[in-house]
């Protein structure tokens, strides 16, 4: 019971930390409220190296994750008529101050995250997780950014699964 309530604890600590880095990556890109695709960027910071690895397993850097979502921002604008160079003059933003604010896509990349089936309660949320979660998707700004970089979101979450059962067993072993 007391491993549960502190793996809980450290769950919370791990969302404060893609919150805080997602809005950062979002003001880098000078927009207000964070998405996937910067809770994405993320979740390859996160110091377990979990979701770089999926990436790895697949044979992609995921250092073209950043100009891969800025080039569907640019499409973005392209499609309904706007210059796509609008955003070689966007400045970044400072943080962000008052109650946390994200778009309305996080909410259920956050509902899916809450209830991720875990093989024990002790289980610690991941950058996997995260990359798990919003690769499965099929739409937005995050799945079309990784079809740019060549990853279908179906193979990618299971890389990402992959990670997160054997960082689980090494965790576990012995």
């Amino acid at each position: 019971m007391l491993q549960r309530i502190r793996q809980r604890l450290a769950d919370m600590r791990t969302i404060k930390i893609l919150a805080e880095a997602a809005e950062r990556h979002a003001g880098a890109a000078g927009e207000r409220e964070p998405g996937p695709e910067h809770f994405l960027l993320a979740a390859l910071d996160l110091p377990d190296g979990l979701a770089q690895r999926a990436f790895a397993r697949l044979g992609v850097d995921p250092a073209g994750l950043r100009g891969a979502i800025a080039a569907q921002h640019g499409a973005a604008l392209a499609g309904i008529g706007a210059d796509p160079a609008l955003l070689a003059d966007t400045a970044p933003l400072p943080p962000a101050t008052g109650p946390y604010h994200a778009k309305g896509s996080m909410q259920e990349v956050m509902r899916q995250l809450a209830d991720w089936p875990r093989a024990r309660p002790t289980e610690p949320l991941t950058g996997a997780h995260v990359l798990a979660v919003i690769a499965s998707s099929r739409q937005g700004t995050a799945a079309r950014a990784l079809r740019t970089l060549g990853l279908d979101g179906g193979p990618l979450a299971e890389a990402a699964r992959a990670e997160i059962a054997a960082h689980h067993s090494t965790l576990h072993a012995g």
